[in-house]
């Protein structure tokens, strides 16, 4: 508006004026203030918009029609050659979805491809990768991978798709493309049959424990020895902790419950050596608190008959801020089970050799709903590692030790 406008529209001067006042003036002239403010927000509705206010701040018109048109951009789907669907796409995460599973995004993406319903009446029956985005415009489908198939060996079609996924690089999680990486993980759907796989180490003897942390560590000092690097997510620490102790931790609802659980928990941490183990800081000074695994792992086993007598053996991890006490274990792979998952994550966080001879006892799963998606094995020393670990300790060799089983 020009000022000669703006001089022949007393209306507009007066709650120009109106206002300007209201800014300085205090309470007692509020309702002026509302008025000239609702006059000058009329002129500009009725203008459309530009810069002000009035009809959806301006520019959310032009943008809402860009995000129409780009879900109305036709669903292209890929059947081979997945590296031209992420050049396409360029996501840097994607979900893969079991056939026939009900996720909310599969039911859209059904809707937007009803060209590709089969003759029986399923739309993209089989394995289907998506761009773990909001706005999806691409797929990819694994050929001969329907559901039939699938349910009859889930991990020969899981494997299939891995090769067709990774074919360039096979590194089962992520690949990367000369600075342009993906990940690929399975959405819930895949995951209700073969859950993501965690580890406890758990037994009444301490000493039992105590042999599967010596293992670990002898693992890792060879690893040091041979200039094999440790996994990132490999951690700094391992050590045991009677359940009983973590359960208190985990079940404190006062202040002074909290305080006397954290002083036990450090306790037990400083008798193993953990008295000063931050970069910088104390030990004594840095919060703890317990993994997401560990606290389902406790509730789900309240109710064994020794919950308040094993021994645990934990990781300890620096997040940079405070510690973090939690469990070997990690997301599964496509093609894996959640036991081979559970051998690969411990072998990754805690350079832990485990095999099917260290399971004791069924495997264990949460009702909570955070839980669904993942399984717990119980493990044990097997009874050979038990005693070449015996033998090789110095008392073993001593004159009068026992070595025969008192009858």
């Amino acid at each position: 508006m020009s000022s000669s406008e703006a001089a022949s529209n007393p209306s507009t001067e007066a709650a120009r004026g109106t206002g300007s006042k209201i800014k300085g003036a205090g309470q007692s002239k509020n309702r002026s203030g509302r008025g000239g403010r609702g006059q000058h927000r009329s002129r500009s509705s009725s203008r459309g918009g530009g810069r002000g206010r009035g009809n959806g701040r301006g520019h959310s018109n032009k943008n809402k029609n860009k995000y129409k048109s780009i879900s109305r951009r036709p669903l292209q789907q890929y059947t081979s050659d997945f590296l031209s669907m992420h050049s396409e796409c360029r996501a840097a995460r994607y979900k893969v979805h079991a056939p026939g599973c009900d996720c909310s995004k599969i039911k859209t993406i059904r809707e937007r491809a009803s060209e590709h319903i089969t003759e029986n009446g399923h739309a993209l029956d089989g394995l289907v990768v998506l761009p773990d985005i909001k706005s999806i415009n691409s797929l990819y489908l694994c050929l001969d991978t329907v559901n039939d198939v699938f349910r009859f060996n889930p991990k020969e079609s899981e494997l299939k798709l891995r090769h067709e996924l990774f074919v360039i690089n096979e590194s089962f999680a992520g690949y990367n493309d000369g600075g342009q990486s993906y990940k690929v993980s399975c959405a819930q759907c895949l995951l209700e049959d073969n859950p993501n796989g965690f580890v406890c180490v758990s037994s009444p003897s301490i000493q039992t424990v105590e042999i599967a942390k010596d293992l670990a560590m002898k693992r890792i000092r060879y690893k040091m020895a041979e200039n094999i690097p440790l996994h990132s997510d490999h951690s700094k620490y391992l050590c045991v902790i009677s359940r009983n102790i973590l359960w208190q931790c985990e079940t404190t609802k006062t202040r002074d419950q909290t305080k006397k659980a954290d002083y036990t928990l450090r306790h037990s941490l400083s008798k193993q050596g953990f008295e000063n183990i931050g970069r910088d800081d104390t030990f004594a000074c840095c919060e703890i608190e317990l993994g997401h695994h560990l606290s389902s792992l406790l509730h789900i086993t309240k109710a064994d008959a020794d919950a308040n007598s094993t021994y645990w053996l934990v990781m300890l991890q620096w997040t940079g801020t405070k510690y973090k006490v939690d469990l070997p274990g990690g997301k599964r792979h496509l093609g894996e089970t959640s036991f081979e998952a559970a051998i690969r994550e411990c072998e990754e966080e805690c350079s832990l050799e485990i095999n099917d001879a260290w399971v004791h006892g069924e495997p264990r799963r949460g009702k909570r709903k955070a839980d669904e998606n993942n399984v717990y094995y119980m493990l044990r020393p097997p009874t050979d590692l038990m005693m070449t670990s015996l033998e090789s300790n110095l008392f073993w060799h001593q004159e009068g030790f026992c070595k025969d089983p008192v009858g």
